[in-house]
């Protein structure tokens, strides 16, 4: 193992060598062929979806959309026709979508951030620094919503949580449609140099006919997000970022009300209200340089989050939750480091940096956050990270106040690798007690599709003796008809990490994968994927912990639907008793082998009601057991206003009389039901409304969250949101908690 962290520190700082001497020539060449010119212009230009002012009638038309699926290298089965202008102060980019059936154009959806992959859809990538791994992702369908994206190495990471000020409109007429980019330049990072190229690619999915186009980075095996396949826009200079310095406070008003027994007397309650009004700052934003961004927040407020999902953990291991949280997303692909290459991560998520360890407690408590600072950008050819967060203490959970920091520096090498290190820190007031981790990163990608990549890191608390390594590597080549990897994973035993999500220690993993993935030449299937991959995983003493044998099967049909079967084998070792639900089952320890299956069909997503069906039977649950699972997630488009979402989960579990806590029993069990249920109601794409209704009979929970959100411009909101939470059954039979507040953001611009 010495040898193996020597080895991969050796490759760092041979890297640091050679990026020290590897210039990245501006306009370096790329796959990309296709080069288009923005005009500028001083004529004015209105967002509204009718390219018919006559700075649109000087503008050169760009055409050649080309066929990725389902005939690549064709062109595309319907015109695209796409101008670019620009002022001191914004780009604009027009399209035309034409349609010979213009009645079949598919568009449903409004809500801001939405995917869009029911409707047709037109995507926009600019990539300012024209390093071709990095690019802000705008997106809209013929209605005009808005999602956009941060791009971080070539789509390793996606931050859709990113938002920023831009407009849009899109029109439907008897042609086709039309849509009518606004991006300002004040929202976007650029170049210092004046009149550096930029990349740029587009991408137009026609939904009914499950075909997606693109104007340059058309060939399999890469997708949009691939920044090296894109072309080049030129011709943009003199232009103003305007933005120096951004102020967004906010202010909160509202109630909580909250209902907790007071004792084993039954139906004995206590009923409180507080305040939950506040202001504060959502962001103070100071642009250093057009490339480098400085964000201050305080008194920080995330009342408007979107609540997390219901799930039931069957698992030994704690489940993963992504973070939603607007502060902690911008930038976040720059701090995205220390992920094992490939998808070969066992059952669960590992990030050496995970932001919701700051300010959420382990129960997803809300930890009241003090102020922070964050910088991101480029310096100099650097890419820089450097985040600082102060909370306050939970004294219900027993958390101490602590101060988190984040440093994180990454060099590009080659022409798509690069190489990095980073620094955690978290120090805990009031006690003794840090925890630091430092670590390096590297990432080759190597002729078009091999990646070899991996991570060293270290920690270091109070008491610290060794054992104290976490490291991973991959190699994988991953092209359109074959997948061929295998990938690493060793976490020592006192492995600490406060800011990340680690769910295993005292492990090493290995994990090989192939995959073949033809293409029949019929006219219903589209792709077939033939899948195997081994996740093995030893103890530092290389004894079998775990085992899990994943196969898969999969065709993909021509108008989009899948249909798949997923069998796997499970192999697994108990050291201590497992007690899978409390009161119910325990399983002692020994070691433990099952089989698992899964079925599953997805139907076509450009119907109007679509659906996903997930039936998972399992044999030999745990010697003796047995667990059965299904699946449901409808969805229904009833008008591009309304929608609505389900997704329901069934776990039947059950064991024979040796597990059960009661043994007088033949069996003991339990099912849980788990429901998540989204309805949309948009009146226009500035009034949105969502309610989500959630159920776990296993948690005995019932939730109701509703939200109202106002968009009156870019960039500023206000919200009105509801949420009741309560128990209905266990320990906390009876408790509630519920909130009803109302956020208003607005910015000021200097």
């Amino acid at each position: 193992m010495r040898t193996f962290r020597l080895g991969v520190l050796a490759i760092f700082i041979a890297s640091l060598g050679h990026a020290g001497h590897e210039r990245i020539r501006p306009n370096a060449p790329t796959h990309g062929s296709h080069s288009v010119s923005a005009i500028r212009t001083e004529l004015p230009v209105v967002v509204d979806g009718n390219l018919d002012e006559p700075a649109w009638q000087a503008a050169p038309i760009s055409l050649g959309f080309v066929q990725r699926d389902p005939a690549e290298g064709q062109s595309s089965s319907e015109k695209t026709e796409f101008r670019i202008l620009y002022t001191t102060t914004t780009l604009y980019i027009g399209v035309i979508c034409y349609d010979s059936d213009a009645q079949g154009i598919r568009a449903t959806d409004r809500r801001r951030d939405s995917t869009l992959e029911y409707d047709d859809m037109l995507s926009v990538v600019l990539d300012t620094f024209h390093d071709h791994r990095n690019a802000f992702l705008f997106r809209t369908n013929p209605l005009g919503a808005q999602y956009d994206a941060l791009i971080t190495d070539e789509g390793k990471s996606v931050n859709v949580n990113w938002d920023e000020k831009w407009d849009v409109a899109a029109r439907i007429n008897s042609a086709g449609w039309v849509v009518e980019f606004g991006i300002p330049f004040k929202s976007l990072r650029v170049n210092d140099q004046n009149g550096h190229g930029w990349g740029v690619d587009l991408e137009r999915v026609i939904r009914r006919k499950n075909e997606f186009s693109y104007w340059n980075s058309y060939r399999r095996g890469f997708s949009l997000e691939n920044l090296s396949q894109a072309g080049h826009l030129q011709g943009i200079e003199n232009i103003e970022t305007g933005l120096r310095l951004r102020v967004k406070p906010y202010l909160l008003g509202g109630v909580s009300h909250a209902v907790r027994s007071t004792g084993p007397v039954p139906n004995a309650f206590e009923s409180r209200f507080q305040n939950a009004s506040d202001g504060g700052l959502e962001v103070m934003k100071y642009r250093i340089t057009p490339s480098l961004t400085a964000d201050v927040t305080w008194n920080t407020d995330f009342a408007q989050t979107e609540v997390d999902d219901q799930e039931v953990n069957l698992d030994r291991f704690p489940l993963f939750f992504p973070e939603k949280r607007e502060f902690f997303q911008e930038g976040a692909g720059i701090f995205d480091f220390g992920i094992a290459t490939g998808e070969n991560r066992g059952s669960s998520e590992m990030k050496l940096f995970h932001s919701r360890q700051i300010g959420l407690s382990p129960s997803r408590q809300p930890i009241p956050i003090v102020g922070g600072g964050r910088i991101t950008g480029n310096l100099q050819g650097v890419t820089l990270g450097l985040l600082n967060v102060q909370t306050e203490a939970l004294e219900s959970e027993g958390i101490h106040p602590s101060n988190y920091s984040v440093v994180r520096v990454k060099k590009n090498i080659l022409s798509r690798s690069n190489v990095g290190g980073f620094v955690l820190n978290r120090e805990q007031g009031g006690t003794s007690d840090y925890n630091r981790v430092v670590g390096a990163d590297v990432d080759f990608v190597l002729l078009k599709y091999l990646t070899v990549g991996g991570f060293l890191a270290t920690s270091r608390s109070p008491g610290d003796s060794g054992d104290n390594w976490v490291s991973a590597g991959g190699i994988r080549w991953d092209s359109d008809f074959l997948n061929l990897e295998t990938a690493w994973l060793v976490v020592d035993p006192k492995f600490r990490d406060d800011l990340g999500f680690i769910p295993r220690k005292d492990m090493r993993q290995i994990s090989p994968t192939i995959a073949l993935k033809p293409r029949p030449n019929t006219r219903l299937l589209r792709q077939v994927i033939i899948r195997f991959r081994s996740d093995y995983t030893m103890d530092q003493k290389n004894h079998l912990q775990s085992r899990t044998n994943h196969a898969g099967l999969e065709f993909f049909f021509q108008n989009g639907s899948v249909l798949g079967w997923v069998p796997h084998t499970f192999f697994d070792t108990l050291h201590e008793p497992f007690h899978i639900r409390t009161g119910v089952a325990t399983i002692a320890p020994g070691t433990y082998s099952w089989w698992h299956s899964g079925i599953r069909f997805r139907s076509n997503p450009a119907n109007r009601f679509s659906y996903l069906v997930n039936w998972q039977p399992t044999i030999g649950y745990y010697k003796g057991g047995s667990r059965q699972g299904l699946t449901l997630e409808p969805r229904l488009n009833v008008t591009e206003q309304f929608s609505f979402q389900l997704k329901y989960q069934l776990n039947k579990v059950s064991f024979p009389s040796p597990m059960c806590v009661d043994r007088t029993v033949a069996r003991c069990g339990f099912t849980d039901h788990n429901v998540n249920t989204r309805i949309n109601y948009n009146f226009n794409n500035q009034w949105l409304t969502s309610t989500i209704v959630q159920f776990s009979n296993g948690d005995h929970f019932l939730g109701f969250n509703f939200r109202l959100n106002y968009i009156f411009r870019p960039g500023d909101d206000f919200f009105l949101i509801y949420n009741d939470g309560r128990r209905m059954g266990g320990l906390l039979d009876g408790q509630k908690d519920r909130t009803v507040q109302a956020k208003l953001t607005y910015s000021f611009d200097f």
